[in-house]
């Protein structure tokens, strides 16, 4: 990546991450929860048996409830627990209470203790993000953590980001290890890519 790019990224990302800060703890809750209906409404997610999701940190969609959900609902909820050079482990949770711990940079993490699963297993992954375009573009936070872990998934699994409507912005700025999300779902609609 070259560094203007980088320099781009990161400035992108402050941006993003400002406009979702400033709508306030009550309405990223209230639009947290349309967001969930709309992905439990999915055909793909009603349909998966296995679900690989993200807790939320700091000002991110609330998924909680989601993760809570999937556990409910009889399907097998995987978490992912960031290891040394950027690897993401895929973690079974059964229990968010008895299978969780605080992780790297406070973000709630399954312990170790607990199943890893093949990659291959995974019918749907829900993942984060800084900032998105109606391309499918997605910014992370820099690390890279997902994008390596895309390719390690069936390339016909369904990579979905829950992002808030502000989040979308005109252009994410691309570099060629990134990879595409297939679908985008805001508050305001279900964008397919």
């Amino acid at each position: 990546m070259s560094e203007d790019n980088r320099c781009l990224k990161g400035d992108v990302r402050k941006a993003c991450l400002a406009q979702r800060t400033v709508l306030g703890k009550q309405e990223r809750e209230s639009r947290s929860w349309i967001i969930q209906q709309k992905l439990q409404d999915l055909p793909e997610f009603q349909q998966a048996q296995t679900v690989m999701l993200f807790l939320n940190f700091r000002d991110e969609v609330d998924t909680t409830a989601l993760a809570e959900a999937v556990i409910a609902a009889k399907k097998r909820l995987i978490l992912p627990r960031c290891a040394p050079q950027g690897i993401l482990l895929p973690i079974e949770v059964r229990d968010l209470t008895k299978d969780l711990e605080v992780g790297a940079w406070e973000i709630r993490e399954p312990k170790l203790t607990n199943e890893e699963v093949k990659p291959s297993e995974i019918d749907v992954i829900i993942v984060p993000g800084a900032g998105f375009d109606l391309h499918g573009n997605r910014l992370g936070y820099g690390g890279g953590y997902y994008d390596r872990f895309f390719m390690r998934l069936n390339p016909l699994t369904p990579r979905v980001a829950l992002s808030f409507e502000c989040q979308v912005i005109e252009q994410v700025p691309v570099d060629r290890h990134d990879i595409k999300m297939t679908m985008l779902i805001t508050e305001n609609k279900v964008y397919r890519f």
